[in-house]
Formats: structure tokens, sequence, C-alpha cells
């Protein structure tokens, strides 16, 4: 399991389903959330000492290649039956994100920053090495998970998950071997408060009833 870890292979993604959904529910459905699914792409940037710091994150992050930058794409899919039909229609968002070891080889923490127009927040979760070497030599399938917080309101949390494939090209959209598409497609789903419950006032008391009662 070690070489799965020796490549940078954290991206961000996840491929998800669509269902149809009658016009009629989707405004009461979608109220309190907002979903986003885009592709990351790992950046070559300059990192910065000391900003993967186990304060900022909750763990102690790895020795090298600890902090890791990717940008988020909006995708295009087909309305028919869902298959994505562009994967890089525009750049919508970023992440930072900081990774360290687990006590598992397959397994590693990870921390991100994330912006999305003018939101920013960040999560805490881990990511986990599914396959070595699938589906050819040089590939490495892998799933993260974040969970979202330090949105200003109303958003009250989220949840971040990624179906990701990584390879031996460690920054930019291609992949070595090439033919997939890399690092990740990600659903960002964010949560918004919802209304506390009006209750009903109760009905004024019969002050002619009471009064009667006094005599």
């Amino acid at each position: 399991m070690s070489r799965v870890f020796s490549a940078p292979i954290f991206g961000l993604t996840l491929a998800l389903a669509g269902c149809a959904v009658p016009a009629s529910n989707v405004a009461s459905e979608g109220r309190f959330e907002e979903i986003h699914i885009l592709r990351s792409i790992r950046e070559a940037r300059s990192t910065e000492p000391g900003w993967c710091s186990a304060e900022r994150t909750g763990f102690a992050p790895f020795a090298r290649d600890a902090e890791r930058f990717f940008s988020f794409w909006s995708l295009r899919t087909r309305p028919g039956d869902g298959k994505v039909v562009e994967t890089k229609a525009q750049r919508v968002a970023t992440l930072r994100g900081c990774f360290g070891p687990t006590s598992e080889p397959a397994r590693q923490n990870f921390f991100a920053e994330i912006r999305i127009g003018t939101m920013e927040f960040h999560g805490n979760g881990e990511c986990l090495a599914l396959r070595i070497d699938f589906p050819e030599t040089g590939l490495f399938p892998v799933r993260c998970q974040l969970v979202l917080s330090g949105m200003q309101a109303p958003y009250v949390g989220g949840l971040l998950t990624t179906n990701t494939i990584t390879s031996k090209a460690p920054f930019g959209a291609d992949t070595d071997p090439p033919g997939y598409t890399q690092a990740s497609i990600a659903t960002i789903r964010l949560w918004k408060a919802a209304p506390s419950p009006v209750r009903p006032l109760a009905p004024p008391a019969d002050r002619g009833s009471s009064l009667k009662g006094d005599e």
C-alpha cells in the first residue's frame, strides 16, 4: 500500500447519479440546501511553510507534500441520462488542502479551506485509497469526504464527498496513463437553517366565564 501514498493521489471528487424530480416539487425539496457537482484539478503552486499545522487542521501533516491546491470546474451533463459531456466548463471554486497520516496506511486525514464565489468555509475528514493500479497500472481510485463548517448564515454546515482517480501525473487534468478524468468529481451539499416552526397562539381566555366562576 505504501506506493499509493508516495504519489499525490488525493484530489476531490464524487460521481453522483441525478434523479429526475417533478418540477412542482423542486422548490419545496431544495429550499434548505444547495448542491454543487464539480470537477477538481490539482495545480502546482508554492506552499507556505507551517500552513498545515496541527493547530489549524487538528492532525499532524505529512513531512512532505502535505499542502495541495485544487481548482474546481463546473460540468455539463446530457439531460436524457445524466452522462457528463464536459468536465471543464468554467472555473468556479478553489480548495487549499492539508493531508496527514493515520494508523491505517490506506487512510489519510484531510483538512481543506474552500471558496465558491464569495463563500468561504472549511472542512475536516479523510481520504481512503480503494485500489492500487486499477483500472490499469498507474491509476489509483480514492474516495474523500469532508464535514463542512464555518460558513455564514443562513448556512449551518455541509458535506463534500468525492469519487477520485489520480495517476502518475501529479498535477493537471491529464492522467498518466492517458484517457481518464483526474482528479475528482466532487459533490458539495450546503445546508441552510430551517425556520423554527411557528406555534399557534393560544385562544384568549373567556373572561366572562371566569368572572361567573368568581361569584
